[in-house]
């Protein structure tokens, strides 16, 4: 799972803070260093089901990383040999350059873009990559842009290729001002790792930038594009990680 998983988690940080692009960036990392070290999103247990269906795929793979973040996560989900080729973008190039690091061991082609995802997968050819990974960012977007997702994804994804998506998910029949106020809760009540001032940015991004669909939502979005095969992979509250296949 990546390390940052990925910064777009917490992208308002660059409206509310008054301070450089590098500062913002490191005061971001800091505190998603922190989710993660404490397992707040239940990324183990995530990376785990992720890599546990890797370990099924043949390779080497294509693979497409649309938030990339610092790459990390690829040396933990993924064992050297299983990678043909890596495309990453993040809107954050401070994590690009860290992200070349991470991806040293592979020794494969890499390209890593500070682009929108969408545009990026806009200029993707077609029946290219075998996995179209996302973490952490499709929740930003509304729906005409989540839709947009899955047509491209079924657009550049090789025979056989699949969709993973890690996201924040509501419950089936859960509006979202419930969900605001059920995660923003369990940040209030549970986030005891973060500080104080840590925890009420993290609220105000939920609060700004969380437009989660449910499972069902995303499915559906999913069968539009042509992808009719939905499993899920992991669930640990709003925390979901599914894999969709043509």
């Amino acid at each position: 799972m990546n390390q940052q998983d990925n910064l777009n988690q917490f992208p308002d940080q660059a409206v509310i803070m008054d301070a450089d692009p590098i500062q913002i960036f490191r005061k971001a990392w800091g505190t998603y260093q922190k989710v993660i070290s404490n397992n707040l999103m239940f990324h183990r247990e995530i990376s785990y089901a992720i890599k546990q269906l890797f370990e099924t795929s043949p390779g080497p793979l294509r693979l497409l990383d649309l938030g990339c973040g610092d790459a990390s996560h690829i040396a933990r989900i993924l064992k050297p040999g299983q990678l043909a080729e890596y495309c990453g973008c993040d809107l954050f190039p401070y994590a690009l350059d860290d992200a070349r690091t991470s991806l040293q061991p592979f020794g494969i082609p890499a390209t890593l873009l500070c682009q929108d995802m969408i545009d990026v997968m806009q200029t993707s050819p077609a029946n290219h990559f075998d996995i179209v990974y996302s973490s952490y960012a499709l929740h930003h977007l509304p729906v005409s842009e989540k839709q947009a997702f899955f047509m491209e994804c079924s657009r550049i994804l090789r025979r056989n290729g699949c969709v993973i998506i890690v996201d924040v998910m509501r419950e089936e029949g859960e509006a979202r001002p419930d969900y605001l106020d059920g995660y923003n809760g369990t940040v209030s009540t549970l986030w005891t790792a973060l500080t104080p001032d840590e925890r009420e940015q993290v609220q105000e991004h939920i609060r700004n930038c969380d437009f989660p669909e449910t499972p069902s939502d995303l499915k559906a979005l999913a069968r539009n594009a042509g992808l009719t095969s939905s499993r899920r992979l992991e669930k640990q509250t709003w925390h979901e990680a599914w894999c969709f296949r043509a």
